[in-house]
């Protein structure tokens, strides 16, 4: 009975030490989980993991003496009851078989210590692989990002400049046997465009993000471009802008503003053909809107979801503006582009 009592009471000491291990852990885990959604709430990047950490610790220390001292009661219950049942003559083998109790109960703690000491350095050490993998995201996010503007900037910019400027010189050999001096002068105007063309792609090997028209302003700025993609073109071109309209954009909007027209006036004269192209800048309320319409021959914008990189620039353009895109065309019935964007206060 003695021996039945005796390891009652050991499996229960155990049991409290368990049990002591486990909530205290669950509760050390807990409190690391509210610091982390606490600063997710709070939209803090790499919420200092210092202090996090120090916190951390802080915990585990509190878990790891609330453990000891629970360990030791359980000692301290364990011998009183394993001694208050030995008669006087068997003394000396209660001493022994408590002594053994104890040291194992004292194994245990110890290897519980020994055990979230380990965790702890597993969980910095993961910490740490987390930061490291974090930043290189963050860099490849980075120049992935400087990649794409890039490529948008040569399809949308030089690409449609160049475009420009073979349609140029395609008309200087029409026009020579018939008109040599006109010819020449569209010969020129070619190399012009080509030069500017030249330019252009320096200032992005410069890492420039701005041409000298852009400084002039937006309606200086438009009527350049016009002039190099029309060339010697009968297109009529309506353009209307509205001078507090004008003054509304800032100097961050008007390069993409002005890919966007350059891209929906290439577009429209290379693949619809028309014969006149509207552009209007206006106040709407409290933001600036943007129209480019013409009289082509139109598409499907649906169809044309799959090819080219045109519609996919207007959109990725429209994002980095924080404006409104809207495309309307239908085949034999013209393209309408508006851009809707914040503005200035007046």
């Amino acid at each position: 009975m003695g021996n039945a009592l005796r390891l009652f009471v050991f499996c229960l000491a155990f049991a409290i030490m368990g049990s002591t291990v486990a909530i205290t852990q669950l509760w050390v885990r807990q409190r690391a989980q509210s610091r982390q959604q606490q600063s997710a709430l709070n939209h803090i990047e790499h919420a200092k993991p210092n202090r996090d950490l120090q916190a951390y610790h802080l915990d585990q220390q509190k878990a790891v003496g609330l453990s000891t001292a629970v360990s030791f009661a359980c000692l301290v219950m364990v011998a009183l009851a394993s001694g208050s049942r030995r008669a006087a003559n068997q003394s000396n083998e209660v001493v022994t078989r408590s002594r053994g109790d104890m040291q194992q109960v004292e194994h245990l703690a110890r290897s519980a210590v020994v055990r979230e000491e380990a965790f702890r350095h597993e969980r910095g050490e993961r910490q740490r692989a987390d930061e490291n993998l974090h930043l290189q995201q963050l860099l490849l996010n980075q120049a992935l990002g400087e990649k794409i503007r890039l490529g948008r900037d040569l399809h949308d910019g030089v690409i449609q400049s160049l475009y420009a400027t073979g349609l140029t010189l395609e008309s200087s050999r029409q026009k020579r046997p018939a008109d040599p001096a006109a010819a020449d002068a569209l010969f020129e105007r070619g190399i012009q465009l080509l030069n500017a063309s030249i330019r252009e792609i320096r200032a992005y090997i410069n890492s420039l993000s701005e041409s000298q028209s852009e400084h002039a302003g937006f309606a200086n700025a438009l009527t350049v471009l016009i002039g190099n993609i029309k060339g010697d073109r009968t297109t009529e071109f309506i353009v209307k802008i509205d001078e507090r309209a004008q003054a509304r954009l800032n100097a961050t909007q008007i390069p993409d503003v002005l890919q966007i027209v350059r891209e929906g006036v290439s577009n429209a004269l290379r693949h619809g053909g028309a014969s006149q192209i509207t552009i209007r800048l206006h106040e709407d309320g409290e933001r600036v809107a943007l129209l480019v319409a013409d009289n082509g021959t139109g598409f499907d914008p649906a169809s044309a979801q799959t090819g080219g990189h045109g519609i996919a620039n207007f959109r990725a353009r429209a994002a980095l503006l924080n404006a409104e895109f809207r495309l309307e065309s239908h085949p034999s019935d013209g393209t309408r582009l508006v851009l809707t964007l914040p503005a200035l206060p007046v």
